[in-house]
């Protein structure tokens, strides 16, 4: 219809632009159309020739097919065909009960994961490993030893060192102090007796003044007779027998030194070797616990990536069950209606960029011979002269369409998209070629 009116408005169109011009320049009524043209006339109907105007419909020239996504029910249908919907925009809706099933199936297998391998953290850890393993090298070590005969020279060596220093101690504790160490004490005491008499005398001749507390010569006094107490008291100590409970100390020291000298002379007991053996393998399963743990943690850590997984696949199921508009545009197709099962793959729907409008003339071969690709172009709403925009030629094609008298070629002229808010696909308008 379009093709048909393009070859047969533009001589109509361009006869009453003719007649109108020519009433115009004579200011007479419609009965002036059918005088002879004057010079004038022929110069405007030359002007319209070229400035051809043409008419036809906008139309999309970008379009997108929608398919439902997944398998399901249509439960009810949004938009209509011809409806102007927004980017985001849902179509229809799907019953979506076994994807929402899943989608909590997926939910409680993360949390079940994530709970597992927060157990298995708890524990076990790096640094227990690493204690177990240590404790291990230690059992290990001690057996050897055991399993050697006892301890080395230097160990044996410095247990007899240490009992020998205990029993020692405990004779002196014993024995009390010696001659030599009782003469010492005495002549300290002596010493200090003599220090506090000279002190004493110094400070007689000058205990007359009335600041001789405050003097000198009265805290030599008083440091000379503190010397004198400490003298006498461990001269006093001395001269006293030992206390039981610093002799039956230094016996208990003396006797524990020497049996642990004992017990390293005479080597390893069978117990011994038993405990060391027990201890051994207890080391070892620790060890060997630790690192099961750690490689359920690893089995863990995966589960938990795949439950994540999981759950992303089944969002992406949910979200593709949701039929939306991928951009604001006019419905041009619905292949779908409430109750009818749809497949997976199959196209339900088709969205034209209402930003992306185009209009295809037919213009005859006389005139398209004149236009290349990128000439100007005004589309005006039909019937609204004040509505307008400029455009360009986008393509003419090469292969003409035959029609009655004139074949005509397919023009296609581009919308810009910035500016043409008042332009919608189906709407009648004029292209006139500047």
């Amino acid at each position: 219809m379009i093709r048909t009116l393009s070859r047969i408005l533009p001589g109509l169109f361009l006869i009453v632009l003719i007649a109108l011009a020519v009433a115009l320049t004579r200011g007479g009524g419609f009965g002036d159309l059918l005088a002879p043209a004057t010079v004038s006339q022929a110069e405007s109907a030359e002007a319209q020739l070229a400035t051809p105007t043409y008419f036809g419909s906008l139309e999309v020239s970008r379009s997108r097919a929608l398919a439902s996504g997944v398998s399901g029910e249509v439960l009810e249908v949004l938009v209509e065909v011809g409806d102007l919907v927004r980017e985001g925009q849902q179509l229809m809706r799907l019953d979506t009960t076994p994807l929402d099933w899943s989608m909590q199936r997926a939910e409680i297998a993360l949390e079940l994961a994530r709970v597992a391998l927060l157990e298995i953290n708890e524990q076990s850890s790096e640094t227990e490993l690493a204690v177990a393993v240590a404790n291990l090298e230690l059992a290990r070590s001690n057996l050897a030893k055991l399993e050697a005969g006892g301890g080395t020279e230097e160990e044996v060596a410095a247990l007899q060192s240490q009992a020998n220093a205990a029993w020692a101690r405990y004779n002196e504790i014993l024995a009390g102090p010696s001659d030599a160490r009782l003469q010492q004490l005495h002549a300290n005491v002596e010493r200090a007796e003599l220090a506090v008499t000279l002190a004493q005398r110094a400070y007689n001749e000058i205990s007359w003044r009335g600041d001789a507390g405050a003097s000198p010569q009265a805290a030599n006094l008083h440091r000379a007779t503190i010397d004198l107490n400490v003298a006498q008291a461990a001269f006093v100590e001395a001269t006293q027998p030992p206390r039981t409970s610093e002799v039956q100390g230094a016996l208990a020291a003396a006797q524990l030194a020497q049996h642990a000298l004992n017990e390293l002379e005479r080597g390893v007991s069978e117990v011994n070797m038993a405990v060391g053996r027990a201890q051994v393998r207890s080391a070892e399963a620790t060890v060997e616990r630790i690192k099961e743990l750690t490689r359920s943690r690893r089995s863990a850590e995966l589960r938990v990536s795949q439950a994540l997984i999981d759950l992303e696949e089944a969002q992406q199921r949910l979200d593709r069950a949701q039929v939306r508009a991928p951009f604001t545009g006019i419905v041009l197709m619905l292949d779908v209606e409430e109750g009818q099962v749809v497949g997976g793959s199959s196209t339900v729907a088709e969205i034209g960029d209402a930003n992306a409008l185009e209009l295809v003339v037919g213009i005859p071969q006389d005139q398209v011979l004149t236009m290349s690709v990128g000439d100007p172009v005004r589309i005006t709403r039909f019937g609204s002269d004040e509505i307008s925009v400029m455009s360009t030629i986008f393509s003419i094609s090469p292969i003409s369409v035959p029609g009655k008298g004139n074949s005509t070629f397919p023009v296609t002229i581009r919308l810009p998209e910035e500016g043409t808010a008042q332009f919608n696909p189906g709407i009648f308008v004029s292209a006139t070629f500047e």
